[in-house]
Parts: C-alpha cells; structure tokens; sequence
C-alpha cells in the first residue's frame, strides 16, 4: 500500500535563539487529501508551510515527501522584465485575458502573486503547498481556484494551504495552530440563487465547506442575505 503523499513527525523550529515557533508537530496528508493550516499573525502558519516544502529545514524532526512539492510562498519576488500575459501564456498554456498588459515586473504586487499562483499550479507535481492562495483575489478567481484545487485533489494530488479566510474545498484536515489536529470542518448547504463566500449557487443550491469555529458566523451572515439553510453536517 503507497506511504503518505506528505508526513512530518515531532517538527520544531525556531529562529536563532529565539522561542519556539513550531514545536513538536506531526501530520500526515495522504494522496488526494486536504490539509488547511490556520492560526493568527506569528503563529508560525508560513514557517510550518516552508518546512514542509524543505526551503528550510528543521531544528528537530523530519519531513518525509513522497516527490517534488510546488509552493506558493507569502512573500515573492520581482518577476522577469517580460511581457505579463506572454509570462503566464509560456507558464500555464492557453491565454491570459485578465492579466493586465504590460510587463511583469511592473505589475502590482497583488498581480504578480496571481502569476506566480499560476506557475505553481502549472508545475507537474503531486503536492501543492500554498500560504494564503486567496491573497489579492477577488470572489470569481476565489471560485475558480477552488474548482483547480478540487480537480486536483480529485487526480489525487495532495494539497496544503495556510487559510486566512476558507478556501471553497470539501472537506480536509483542520491544523489549528493554536491547538490540534482536528476534522473541523463542516459542510453547509444553503438554498437561494446568487453568489455568498466567494461560490455561486447551482440549481438553486449552494455547497460550502467551512471550518467549525466559523460555522455560527456564516450561518448568521447567510441568513441575513436572505438565504436559507438546508442542512449542516461534519466532514470526515
């Protein structure tokens, strides 16, 4: 039986001398299988995400990869001075209509991350590490890149993501840094016609994933849209 597509085991790190960011973590991402990363300003969301891609390396434990990982990093670098739409044409086939014209080191920084986004989904590998995808997007890409990510995950390929707000994905495994690994998500189905949290109803039905803590929030926030809800249940 294959081995997991990403596991670590009793990571800790920390910078110099300072306190422990990542201390004794362990987890296990199987082919095909989710995992959202989620935690406040300094708790360590990047850092875990960075060592589980290997661009640095552990003070304690060990990472195992099952091959190549493609990581979105949260902070980028200028891009070529080259043509922007030519760039994303040459990174991930077909056209690029929304790209801005003009060249790629002079695009903002919120659209050179959506270029970068797109070569790293372009990249012919089995797990996708991802800090905070969403960043700069607004709700129609947030949709689109939800339907990437679950045809990925339907081909079989792991994915990590550091989450500031839900990514539109069925299920997964929550890691809550400020606490354990936990099956917290729960699916909400709600009925109406429209868009809500970044996806549009279909058939007058509209499907979303969304972490427990956060459940009541977007319950309320939802029916004061005038949605209705049509049923609440955990994800395993």
């Amino acid at each position: 039986m294959p081995g997991p597509a990403l596991s670590a085991a009793g990571l800790c790190f920390r910078y110099g001398r300072g306190p422990w960011l990542i201390e004794d973590v362990s987890l296990t991402v199987p082919a095909g299988g989710l995992l959202r990363v989620r935690g406040g300003n300094g708790t360590g969301k990047s850092t875990l995400l960075r060592l589980l891609a290997g661009t640095v390396a552990p003070r304690r434990g060990a990472v195992q990869r099952a091959g190549p990982v493609a990581h979105l990093p949260q902070q980028t670098g200028d891009l070529p001075a080259v043509d922007a739409r030519r760039l994303v044409t040459l990174i991930a086939g077909g056209t690029a209509p929304d790209v801005p014209p003009g060249r790629a080191d002079e695009l903002s920084r919120g659209w050179q991350r959506r270029v970068l986004l797109e070569a790293v989904l372009a990249l012919p590998c089995r797990v996708l590490v991802l800090d905070e995808p969403t960043a700069g997007l607004d709700a129609a890409a947030v949709h689109r890149l939800g339907d990437r990510l679950t045809q990925r995950l339907a081909a079989g390929d792991a994915v990590v993501v550091a989450e500031h707000e839900p990514l539109p994905l069925v299920g997964g495994e929550l890691l809550d840094l400020r606490g354990a690994a936990t099956p917290g998500v729960v699916e909400v189905v709600l009925a109406g016609a429209g868009s809500f949290a970044g996806r549009t109803a279909t058939g007058g039905r509209l499907v979303l994933a969304v972490p427990a803590a956060e459940r009541d929030a977007l319950l309320l926030a939802a029916l004061q849209e005038g949605w209705s809800v049509l049923s609440v249940g955990s994800l395993r």
